[in-house]
């Protein structure tokens, strides 16, 4: 395989340039500058860099199996027009229409990108149907792990299964991730003690530390007003077991406020929960929740926590435990010492279309119907818009064992009020 720097000197040597110019109308004049990846660190992404004698705006289309256009309504006679969405491997062509006070001209540039790396997953499409998808691309991301080396590159495809833009983070050398598209349309990735703010073209715009006292795990969820919660994990946290204390990771919850680079609140999920709670077979007592995902409640600003060795929770602003949904074996007090709520309290009741609860062995989680099935080592809790939850179900020691194993999103409807 190649090294890195092998690969991005091939992808400077193999960029096919093409400086343009055109006189389609007599009272317009222009050039164009193509340059391929700016930032270095966005293979798939290109500027055109375009003078006229006159203001325009420009429209950019990426021809191919799945067209990619964007329009850039700024006028001006130097502007340099983002490209997104270029594939890879091969000669694409780019549409580039730029309107102005005499019509519109329209031209048509080459631009040769570089293979994917090696190590990049080769994706196969089995199904689309659009009519049952959100519309757009995919993202996705990866991390390719090597002796303890990570080379994290967050990628979107389309439904050919063509990666059509990722992000080199290979910098770090770390996991960095989970990556997202924010409200403002930059792109957000997190590590163990940074955010990293980036632009589509690959441009890093904000790097924002955080107190090494913390240390950020699995999920980032942006506010209404643009702050961030995000799993974390503390340097002195710990519980007493047997009067044995154990230093505990990833069970806190912070409010991280971006702007000013400031922790403005935390939840401390060992409060609502029992956490020598082991009845998963990959528990261990350091690791006794393992947070994975969070999603904000905004119609009574709320947290749905999900943790893979215990199941999903909700709990309010103020710091109240609401509800918990998992197989009902083996709770009891919540606490770092085990001296706070009964956690039994709280545990939602399965129950079938006719609203009627199953029996004890289902509630217990020892078996499951055809019909029902808690998430065993949950993942990635999202609210839909018909208000229930969906997330991801590892499969992980179903119903206490190896013998039922399978993975899948499953959505469930909550009633608050009924605690079912």
């Amino acid at each position: 395989m190649a090294s890195r720097k092998t690969y991005a000197s091939l992808n400077f040597l193999i960029l096919l340039l093409f400086i343009l110019s055109s006189c389609s109308d007599s009272d317009f004049k222009y050039s164009v500058r193509p340059v391929l990846n700016p930032n270095g660190n966005a293979p798939l992404t290109a500027i055109l860099n375009v003078s006229a004698n006159q203001p325009y705006s420009a429209t950019v289309k990426v021809l191919g199996e799945t067209e990619i256009e964007q329009s850039y309504g700024e006028v001006s006679d130097n502007f340099s027009v983002p490209v997104l969405g270029l594939y890879p491997n091969r000669t694409n062509l780019v549409v580039l229409n730029l309107q102005h006070e005499n019509g519109q001209t329209t031209d048509t540039i080459r631009i040769r990108t570089a293979p994917l790396p090696n190590h990049f997953p080769i994706i196969e499409v089995n199904k689309v149907n659009r009519e049952k998808m959100e519309p757009g691309l995919h993202m996705a991301d990866t991390h390719f792990a090597n002796f303890g080396e990570f080379l994290s590159a967050p990628i979107i495809f389309d439904d050919e299964g063509e990666v059509r833009w990722y992000l080199d983070l290979s910098f770090e050398g770390k996991m960095l991730g989970p990556f997202q598209k924010l409200k403002d349309g930059y792109i957000l990735v997190g590590g163990r003690h940074k955010l990293y703010k980036y632009d589509m073209l690959g441009k890093r715009v904000k790097t924002m530390e955080i107190n090494p006292y913390y240390g950020m795990h699995h999920d980032i969820v942006e506010l209404p007003n643009g702050q961030l919660l995000i799993p974390i994990g503390t340097r002195d946290a710990n519980i007493e077991v047997n009067g044995e204390t154990i230093v505990t990771d990833s069970d806190f919850i912070m409010l991280f406020d971006p702007e000013t680079s400031r922790i403005v609140k935390q939840w401390d999920m060992a409060k609502h929960l029992d956490v020598i709670r082991d009845e998963m077979d990959y528990f261990k007592q350091e690791d006794w929740l393992h947070m994975n995902g969070l999603a904000f409640v905004e119609k009574d600003s709320s947290i749905i926590v999900s943790g893979r060795n215990q199941g999903i929770a909700k709990i309010s602003w103020n710091d109240e435990l609401k509800w918990i949904l998992s197989p009902k074996q083996g709770w009891g007090k919540a606490g770092r010492n085990m001296n706070g709520i009964n956690t039994n309290e709280f545990l939602l009741t399965a129950v079938n279309k006719d609203g009627e609860p199953y029996p004890k062995d289902v509630q217990a989680g020892k078996v499951s119907p055809e019909d029902f099935d808690f998430s065993w080592g949950p993942h990635a809790p999202k609210l839909l818009p018909n208000g229930n939850l969906i997330l991801f179900d590892t499969g992980a020691y179903r119903n206490f064992g190896h013998e039922n194993r399978y993975s899948r999103a499953v959505e469930y409807a909550i009633n608050e009020g009924d605690k079912t």
